[in-house]
């Protein structure tokens, strides 16, 4: 039996005047504008080859065709027996018995946001309002799995019925992007942008760092030293800036931005490929190496007029069995503590972000770390080319984007904070994602509005704002959503 209350229509609008936004301003303006979302882990192949999504366990959880998983819900789910990540990955085991295993265990993650997620996209794509459980799992797996079939379900499809229109895909820079020109001339409607993320080439403290070197400095045909290095990179980030990438990608454990001599750089560089000396993460010499490396991207960025954007404090991996068995991206990170930013910092935002030339770029700075998310508003406040990033990632529950957007209401400016982004690795999401992104704006302009710290002029400016004008002005992409 459905829970009319349940994801209704005034969930999370907490004031008559966020009702009023959602319902009259947000909703319409939606239609309008289309979700346009600068950070998704989608598989472009996926989109381009438009194959059905098979069953709700592949849509939702694991598709590993794709490389699609949904860690945030097996970090939750795994706690509670008979769900494990042995069960979730064993091959023995059909896609139906995972999830009626998901089933029996799903109850016990009511309160959580990821609960809420699932039932909205059963709901907004599938109208189905039934809660997810032991007695209803067969159910929702045979009902979804005869609809995903269906033309209207296929990925192209799916992503125009939720209003998609610009996404940025994630991408290493020895990808060939041919996916990025299939799209270009496949699915002309909606546009799809490579991301520069050279996160593998900086890591001199994981031990897959050398190969991938390797293979970058054979695919541009220059010398593995730390002078072909970057000019490889510096290659890739024009082959991806022709294709229309508007940004570069940094996932840094600490937001590593000091002024380092490039012998210094060097001699790093010869320690870790030459000598196979190993690196602990938070070491002098991976400060220095990154560092040194996020002042030559930064220039890249400069050359092609393309956004930097940088999330830290997040140790990968934490679990080592997790990423033993099953790689990365399995659920197994955490937020690190005792983060430097300020001081790291401060020289890459000095020489790139300070407002001095009006050929400067954007930062755009996302704390994975909650209680880093005051500095980031202060340094945005300092350094004119820096934006305080929407919460996502560990910060996306609804609580969290209210503290993330009153905060930065409070000490700097809404109409100049980044966009909503997904984040997302599956494609039925999307629509449920954003529309939790514009509740949750409407939920928090709504207050200021019940408060009388803004105007009702200014309300509907921010809504618009916070949910499509700045990441269009940021990214710099308003000639290509006018065409």
């Amino acid at each position: 039996m459905a829970d009319r209350d349940f994801l209704g229509p005034e969930w999370l609008l907490t004031t008559k005047e966020a009702v009023w936004l959602y319902h009259e301003v947000a909703l319409p303006f939606r239609r309008t504008c289309g979700i346009v979302d600068v950070h998704t882990h989608l598989s472009l192949q996926q989109i381009c080859e438009n194959r059905s999504l098979v069953n709700i366990w592949k849509a939702e959880v694991v598709d590993e065709r794709y490389g699609n998983r949904d860690h945030y819900l097996l970090q939750l789910a795994a706690k509670f027996p008979p769900f494990s990540h042995d069960l979730a990955y064993d091959p023995a085991l059909s896609d139906f018995e995972k999830w009626m295993a998901l089933g029996r265990v799903f109850p016990y993650l009511e309160g959580n946001h990821v609960h809420q997620w699932l039932h909205l996209d059963l709901r907004r794509v599938f109208g189905l309002e039934e809660c997810l459980g032991p007695d209803t799992a067969e159910h929702i797996f045979r009902v979804t799995e005869e609809a995903l079939q269906r033309e209207e379900m296929l990925p192209q499809e799916l992503l125009r019925r939720m209003g998609g229109r610009l996404f940025c895909t994630t991408d290493d820079p020895a990808d060939d992007l041919v996916h990025h020109r299939i799209a270009k001339k496949m699915i002309p409607d909606i546009i799809f942008l490579p991301t520069f993320r050279p996160d593998v080439y900086c890591n001199i403290f994981d031990e897959k760092w050398k190969e991938n070197v390797e293979r970058l400095c054979a695919l541009t045909g220059e010398d593995t030293t730390l002078r072909g290095l970057v000019e490889a990179l510096r290659k890739r980030h024009a082959y991806f800036a022709s294709l229309g990438a508007r940004a570069s990608d940094h996932g840094l454990l600490e937001p590593f931005g000091l002024e380092v001599e490039e012998k210094r750089a060097e001699e790093i560089f010869i320690r870790a490929y030459e000598r196979g000396e190993r690196f602990a993460p938070r070491s002098p010499e991976v400060r220095d190496f990154i560092s040194y490396m996020m002042h030559r991207f930064c220039e890249m960025n400069r050359e092609h007029r393309m956004v930097t954007q940088i999330h830290y404090g997040v140790l990968r991996n934490a679990n080592d069995y997790l990423y033993t068995r099953w790689g990365s991206d399995t659920g197994g990170d955490v937020t690190l503590d005792g983060i430097q930013v300020v001081e790291n910092l401060r020289p890459l935002l000095s020489r790139f972000f300070s407002g001095k030339s009006k050929d400067e770029s954007h930062l755009v700075l996302y704390a994975m770390n909650h209680e880093c998310l005051h500095v980031n508003i202060a340094l945005e406040r300092a350094f004119p080319g820096v934006h305080t990033g929407f919460p996502w990632w560990f910060n996306d529950a609804p609580h969290l984007i209210e503290q993330a957007l009153l905060e930065v209401a409070n000490s700097s400016l809404l109409a100049s904070m980044g966009g909503p982004v997904a984040d997302g690795r599956k494609i039925l999401s999307e629509g449920s994602r954003f529309e939790v992104f514009d509740r949750m704006i409407c939920r928090v302009v709504g207050k200021l509005l019940a408060e009388g710290q803004i105007s009702r002029q200014g309300a509907v400016f921010l809504v618009e704002s916070l949910m499509y004008r700045n990441s269009v002005r940021i990214f710099g992409l308003e000639e290509m959503l006018s065409q």
